[in-house]
């Protein structure tokens, strides 16, 4: 088994981990959403807490699953230049992409830690004012967490493959 395919297997439990809590915020979020219509419209009765948890689960959701889709490659980029290029100038652009990722979330877990750090201090809550408001931004944190641990998987498998490539055998 080559270096590549034992990193991918191994890190299969999480990827499924986080489809299943992403699938299960958005069920909450659903849900919630549904319960907060019946409530309003047929009893009279409105909770924003229960719009907010909806809202909030949704967040969680996008961003705790943004590490698997960098790993299936469905991230935002552009296709048009990678369609013209050869396979070997692919994975150096992959690369390029994966670093840019990795700094682009170790820049935001910085800022987000900050952020979550000085809503703390003051607090802050939701506008329903049932809830902490660092709740919300703890799930750009995690969500940055799991990106910078995809793109530097990403970064790996393509050194690895750039390797094998000059190489001329598996690793």
């Amino acid at each position: 088994m080559t270096l590549i395919k034992r990193m991918e297997a191994s890190i299969r439990f999480l990827d499924k981990t986080l489809e299943y809590f992403a699938i299960f915020t958005i069920t909450v979020s659903v849900l919630l959403a549904f319960a907060g219509v019946i409530l309003r419209y047929q009893f009279g009765i409105s909770y924003e807490i229960l719009a907010e948890i909806s809202t909030y689960a949704i967040v969680y959701g996008v961003f705790i699953y943004m590490g698997p889709l960098i790993k299936q490659n469905e991230h935002i980029k552009m296709t048009i230049l990678q369609d013209l290029l050869k396979e070997k100038s692919k994975k150096y652009i992959d690369l390029f992409i994966s670093l840019i990722l990795f700094f682009s979330f170790l820049f935001l877990l910085y800022a987000g830690i900050g952020w979550i750090s000085s809503l703390l201090e003051m607090k802050s809550k939701t506008l329903s004012g049932g809830m902490l408001l660092f709740i919300p931004a703890l799930s750009i944190v995690i969500g940055m967490v799991f990106g910078l641990l995809y793109s530097t998987l990403e970064m790996c498998r393509t050194i690895f493959l750039i390797r094998s490539d000059k190489s001329g055998g598996e690793e």
